[in-house]
């Protein structure tokens, strides 16, 4: 294996990684979004005391998603780059580069969904 083709493939797991972080950093807020309110309420605290950290929560998560999509656009770049070097990269199951365009739902004709698969 070539210098190169060991750089891509380091370079594609660690990619792959990020975006398994970031999802799993994901459901753990979100999950966290959702328990706040009930964790309050068991608490005896006052919504108005918890507000401040439920908003803080959110704001995070609102952070992660546009980190998320950098992280994605990263991976997009990354594959271009790849194929313009003409480097081959073992393909694992959750990162197949099937339908390499993003799939866009007929949701009442919303485009601003896209997929999420780099």
């Amino acid at each position: 294996m070539s210098n190169q083709q060991e750089a891509a493939q380091r370079v594609a797991e660690m990619i792959n990684e990020a975006e398994r972080a970031m999802d799993t950093a994901m459901a753990r807020t979100s999950a966290l979004v959702t328990e706040l309110p009930q964790l309050q309420t068991a608490a005896g605290l006052n919504a108005s005391w918890a507000q401040p950290v439920l908003a803080s929560v959110c704001s995070a998560l609102g952070e992660m998603t546009s980190a998320r999509g950098s992280i994605i656009a990263a991976h997009r770049s990354l594959s271009a780059i790849q194929r313009r070097l003409g480097v081959a990269v073992m393909e694992t199951p959750n990162n197949s580069k099937d339908g390499d365009g993003p799939v866009v739902p007929k949701v009442l004709g919303d485009t601003r969904v896209v997929s999420l698969r780099a």
